[in-house]
């Protein structure tokens, strides 16, 4: 019998920049699994994405343009912003989208558009 794996079994591939031995959360992992469904990016690229402010100790500018180039939602992200400020928005994120799940948005197109309202909703506020 031949099987097809599409990866979702597999562990990320070891990020370049992780030889530094800097601690990255567990659940950036998770968040970018759940991202990478919705957004379409890559797994392993949503992680590295997510994982950088860390290895830097802050989010810079840069971070800042690439994360948005990709998660246009994180448009409240600020650079420089501490690595604190920075867990606590993947952290909301994270609930932002397991809330979504809950209610039964299970599509990527209802999770996108969840978080790009939740934006919104944000800036307005």
């Amino acid at each position: 019998m031949n099987t097809q794996s599409f990866g979702q079994d597999l562990p990320l591939p070891p990020d370049p920049q992780a030889a530094q031995n800097i601690p990255i959360p567990p659940f950036v992992e998770t968040i970018a699994v759940r991202l990478s469904w919705a957004s379409s990016v890559a797994e392993s690229e949503t992680y590295r994405l997510l994982a950088a402010p860390y290895y830097h100790g802050a989010v810079t500018t840069e971070n800042r343009e690439q994360l948005l180039a990709r998660f246009p939602f994180m448009a409240e992200l600020d650079a420089p912003a501490p690595i604190a400020d920075y867990t606590i928005m993947l952290v909301s994120l994270w609930l932002a989208i397991e809330e979504m799940y809950h209610r039964g948005k299970l599509l990527p197109d209802e999770i996108m558009q969840g978080l790009m309202a939740k934006t919104t909703t944000t800036h307005d506020a």
